[in-house]
């Protein structure tokens, strides 16, 4: 069997381009493992409690899924950015992730893409609020903490990147980890996609390579002026796991906040100066704490980090 690509994330970082407009094309020579059912085997690889995973299971429900992408001549692709941890909840669990993908893919590959923090946060906050958060972002980024840790909450240490790096590099192999940066496939997406190709044991022809829609669009974030009205309407009335008791709760909200991602209002200006905002409230708490950590990581992905706007 061909190994398989396990692609792990991070989230924010063109995870549905890849998915929907390069794994899921055949033309490209690899085939994604779809997982649209809620109970299925990729879904249960993250979903399943600790003492009920079974990684023989896991392998036996995986074999047919992988062999009828190989019978079609592709390599198989285990596509999900949860694997690397949900930075709703800090990536509490993606060390035990981690070591699930490795007991069931003990042969695979592993992408890994990374994105510059203080973007990355930016762009999570909002998915947080189109989510049905209702936090302010400085309250979100730094939540209420208790001795008792009982729940786990968003955590700036989950985007030190070097931490994961490092443990799957342990897990399956230097030279098994393939680490981009979500930067360098904005300013070279063919360069990128070529990498990653080679990596994965099917480089592509030029023909092919100049064929993918680099510009496609398949995620577009919401302005800051629309993701500040949602907040609003999700402390009022959006009932979600981030949000689970605002005080009139109602579908009709949701839907409202849903129309208005797609409206943009707002003067120009206004919008410039809210994102403005978002973007100064993050990086001042942010300050220069993954300095060490992007050293570290830079290190080890053999990428001048510093080159593509990272603090280092």
């Amino acid at each position: 069997m061909r190994p398989v690509l396990l692609h792990i994330g991070y989230h924010k970082t063109a995870s549905r381009w890849l998915r929907f407009l390069f794994f899921s094309d055949p033309k490209t020579g690899f085939g994604w493992v779809d997982k649209t059912a809620p109970d299925h085997p990729v879904r249960r690889l993250v979903g399943a409690r600790p003492f009920e995973f079974d990684a023989e299971q896991s392998r036996a429900e995986f074999d047919p899924l992988l062999r009828r992408i190989e019978d079609d001549g592709l390599s198989p692709v285990v596509s999900f950015e949860r694997f690397s941890g949900n930075p709703f909840s800090g990536g509490y669990d993606s060390k035990e992730i981690a070591d699930r993908l490795a007991a069931v893919f003990p042969d695979a590959r592993v992408l890994v893409v990374v994105r510059e923090q203080r973007s990355m946060i930016v762009s999570t906050y909002k998915q947080y609020v189109r989510e049905g958060g209702a936090l302010p972002v400085r309250k979100f980024m730094l939540p209420p903490t208790s001795r008792s840790m009982r729940v786990p909450w968003f955590d700036l240490r989950h985007f030190e990147y070097h931490h994961l790096l490092g443990y799957y590099r342990g897990l399956f192999g230097a030279d098994a980890v393939l680490a981009l940066t979500y930067e360098q496939f904005r300013s070279d997406p063919r360069s990128f996609v070529e990498q990653l190709a080679r990596f994965a044991g099917r480089p592509l022809s030029d023909e092919q390579l100049d064929a993918l829609p680099y510009e496609a669009k398949t995620n577009p974030g919401p302005p800051a002026t629309a993701i500040a009205v949602r907040r609003w309407l999700n402390g009022l009335g959006v009932r979600s796991d981030l949000n689970p008791a605002p005080p009139l709760a109602s579908p009709a909200f949701w839907k409202l906040g849903k129309r208005i991602d797609r409206l943009s209002l707002a003067p120009r200006q206004t919008v410039a100066s809210e994102e403005e905002k978002l973007r100064r409230a993050v990086a001042e708490t942010v300050g220069d704490r993954y300095v060490e950590s992007n050293r570290r990581t830079a290190e080890l992905i053999g990428v001048d980090l510093g080159a593509y706007g990272w603090m280092v």
